[in-house]
């Protein structure tokens, strides 16, 4: 179905939701635990591999495997727990209990390389809808920066880029991509090297902060049909793909699309996810991706807590239909009985 926007532009048909999110959200809560997770996070892991390795023979073995480590460390890492909380529930999940520093060191090894394949991993399936944005990511911690000749203590923070996909009939939003940078790294930049060797078939949103040269190339090289919102500034280079994107832009569609991304970080502000307490630098690019994990992790069991139930209920509706016919065909079969003794006689 197409409908035609302003000056006789085509604007795709948008088909609404099937499932409502917040149905989702409830069936979530009610037949989840965290102890489901840890396992999915766990198998996940293993499918990509070790994190990090041993580095020599000497010193002692590691009480537990990388994996374990990982998968665990990022649990507790979704639900905000320091690592002295670590040290509490680590024999609920694990062999045996381990010491917080143990996990703190753990964690600082694993690289943001991993972390970005584990998100990518829980997403099976294309989408026909892309949409990308950040966020920005704030600490605790104060460093003396000098400005105007004027030394002051200021609050490091950091920055996630997201690329998200969505599902209108599912109602669901997967985290495609993600990248966790310093805060001057641009918007488009992040994009850039989210899409960078991708290729795709759906169309990509992003507010005037994604509407740049170098963007609309690789949009162009990855099969995307731009969505941007055109900024104030003039086109230079009037026949660029940013001049073409500009002109194919529709406003209705744009706007019934793009506000979908916030889920994620509104999940995250929720989940208390936007502030880290960590001092390296490393690790604070670790927390920012958490939010991209926990976002996709409880993605992946929503929809399959959805497709069990809805199989259950289909199997279910399918016994008792196959029992009222049965239950028609005895009672055809003693009618027939009936006339057959009354003849006998």
């Amino acid at each position: 179905m197409i409908i035609y926007g302003l000056g006789g532009r085509e604007v795709p048909y948008m088909p609404k939701p099937k499932t409502t999110y917040w149905k989702q959200y409830d069936l979530f809560f009610k037949k989840c635990s965290k102890k489901k997770l840890f396992k999915k996070l766990k198998n996940q892991s293993k499918r990509i591999g070790s994190p990090y390795k041993k580095k020599g023979k000497r010193g002692r073995k590691l009480k537990f495997s990388p994996t374990n480590y990982a998968a665990f460390t990022c649990l507790q890492k979704i639900f905000r727990h320091r690592y002295r909380e670590m040290e509490l529930e680590s024999s609920l999940y694990l062999p045996d209990r381990a010491d917080h520093s143990t996990f703190a060191r753990n964690y600082e090894k694993i690289p943001e390389v991993y972390i970005e394949d584990l998100i990518s991993s829980l997403v099976e399936k294309e989408y026909n809808y892309l949409i990308a944005d950040s966020t920005g990511i704030s600490t605790k911690i104060r460093v003396e920066r000098t400005r105007q000749g004027i030394r002051n203590k200021e609050k490091l923070a950091d920055k996630l880029h997201v690329v998200i996909g969505y599902d209108p009939p599912g109602c669901s939003t997967f985290v495609i991509g993600a990248k966790a940078s310093d805060w001057h790294m641009s918007d488009s930049g992040g994009a850039v090297k989210i899409l960078k060797g991708k290729k795709y078939r759906a169309y990509f949103f992003g507010d005037s902060n994604y509407n740049t040269y170098e963007l609309h190339k690789l949009i162009k090289k990855c099969g995307l049909i731009p969505m941007i919102k055109p900024d104030k500034k003039g086109i230079r280079k009037k026949m660029s793909e940013k001049a073409k994107a500009n002109n194919m832009f529709c406003r209705n569609f744009y706007k019934n699309i793009r506000g979908i991304v916030e889920t994620v970080f509104g999940g995250a502000t929720n989940a208390g996810l936007i502030t880290t307490f960590a001092k390296k630098e490393h690790c604070r690019r670790l927390d920012s991706l958490m939010i991209a994990l926990r976002h996709n992790l409880t993605a992946t069991m929503r929809l399959l807590l959805r497709l069990f139930y809805a199989t259950n209920s289909v199997f279910w509706s399918w016994i008792g239909y196959c029992y009222l016919q049965l239950d028609k065909f005895l009672e055809k079969l003693l009618y027939i009985n009936a006339i057959y003794i009354i003849w006998r006689m």
